[in-house]
C-alpha cells in the first residue's frame, strides 16, 4: 500500500497535465480568477510533471509526500471555493469537463492516501538509495535544463512566455478566459476594461461581439490592435434583478483575423442577493435627476 500510493499519485499529476495539454485548457485550477495567465498556467503544468516524476521515482520519499500534500491541499482548496461560489465546470483535467466538486474530492482522497501512508523523515532519511537517485537527479536536471533553454528562446523569440504560448496554440488574440467583475448586489450595471492583445505580426480589427441585454461588448468597437501590442475594451455587465451566488456570461469578440475570427471569453460577478441602492449606480441616479429636472421645467 506504501509504494502503491505514490505511484497512483504520480501517475494521476501525469495524465492531468497530458490532458490539459491535449485539451489546450492548461490550468490546474479553473478558468477563473489570476490563474489563468499563461505563464501561470504552464507553471503548473510543468510542476505537476515534475511532482510525478518525483512520485514515481520513490527518491526522498518523505519530500515527495511533503511536497504532494502541500500541492493537493492547495488544489482541494481552490477547486472547493470555486465550487462553493457556483463555477460549473473545473479545468483540473483539461478536456475532460469536471465540475469543481469532483476535482475537490479527488483532492480529499489524495490527501486522505498520503496522510496514512506517509513516511517518517527519519526513516526516509536513513534509507540508503544508491541506485535510485543518479537516475532521477539525471532526468530532472536534464528536465530543468531543457525548460530553461524553451524559456530563453521563447523570450528571445516572442518577448515573453505569454506570447510564446499564444503562438504554440496558434492563437492570434489573447485575453482572460474569466474576467471578474466582482461582487455587487442583482440588477447593478458593471463596467470592466479587458486586454486584448494581438500576437501576430499584423494589424488586428475587432469588428464586433456580444451585445443583448444582460452583456455589451461593443462600446469600443471597431477597434483595431497592431501587432504585438495590447489594448483595452470596455464591457458592460448586466446581472439580473433578482438572485444570489455566481452569475456568468459566456461573449464573443468578432475579428477580421482569418486565423482567429472569434474571441471567446466568459465574465462574471458575484450577487450579493440584496437589491441595488440609488447611489450604487450613479448613471441610472443622474439619469433620475436629469428626468426630474425636467418634468419640473414642464
Amino acid at each position: 500500500m506504501h509504494a502503491f500510493v505514490p505511484l497512483l499519485l504520480g501517475l494521476l499529476l501525469l495524465a492531468a497535465a497530458g490532458l490539459k495539454l491535449a485539451g489546450s485548457a492548461v490550468s490546474p485550477f479553473a478558468q477563473y480568477g489570476p490563474w489563468t495567465a499563461p505563464h501561470i498556467q504552464a507553471l503548473a503544468i510543468v510542476w505537476e510533471v515534475l511532482l510525478g516524476l518525483w512520485l514515481l521515482s520513490r527518491v526522498y520519499p518523505f519530500g515527495a509526500s511533503l511536497a504532494a500534500m502541500v500541492t493537493f491541499t492547495l488544489f482541494a482548496s481552490i477547486s472547493g471555493y470555486l465550487g462553493w461560489i457556483g463555477q460549473p465546470e473545473c479545468g483540473c483535467f483539461g478536456i475532460i469537463r469536471t465540475s469543481p466538486w469532483t476535482a475537490f474530492i479527488v483532492d480529499l482522497i489524495a490527501l486522505a492516501l498520503l496522510l496514512a501512508t506517509r513516511p517518517h523523515w527519519r526513516t526516509s532519511a536513513s534509507t540508503p538509495q544508491p541506485s535510485r537517485l543518479p537516475g532521477f537527479a539525471n532526468i530532472l536536471v536534464g528536465t530543468i535544463l531543457i525548460l530553461t533553454a524553451l524559456a530563453a528562446v521563447a523570450l528571445l523569440r516572442y518577448g515573453s512566455l505569454a506570447a510564446a504560448w499564444a503562438r504554440l496554440h496558434g492563437l492570434a488574440l489573447y485575453a482572460p478566459p474569466y474576467v471578474d467583475f466582482g461582487s455587487a448586489p442583482p440588477g447593478q450595471e458593471l463596467l470592466q476594461d479587458i486586454p486584448v492583445t494581438n500576437w501576430t505580426d499584423t494589424p488586428i480589427q475587432l469588428i464586433g461581439g456580444t451585445s443583448d441585454c444582460s452583456c455589451i461588448v461593443t462600446h469600443s468597437l471597431p477597434l483595431t490592435i497592431p501587432p504585438g501590442e495590447m489594448r483595452t475594451i470596455t464591457v458592460t455587465l448586466r446581472p439580473p434583478t433578482a438572485g444570489s451566488g455566481l452569475f456568468t456570461r459566456r461573449v464573443e469578440l468578432w475579428t477580421d483575423s482569418l486565423r482567429q475570427p472569434v474571441l471567446r471569453l466568459v465574465v462574471g460577478c458575484r450577487l450579493n442577493g440584496s437589491t441595488p441602492s440609488v447611489a450604487g449606480d450613479s448613471r441610472g441616479h443622474g439619469r433620475r435627476d436629469e428626468e426630474k429636472g425636467h418634468q419640473k421645467e414642464n
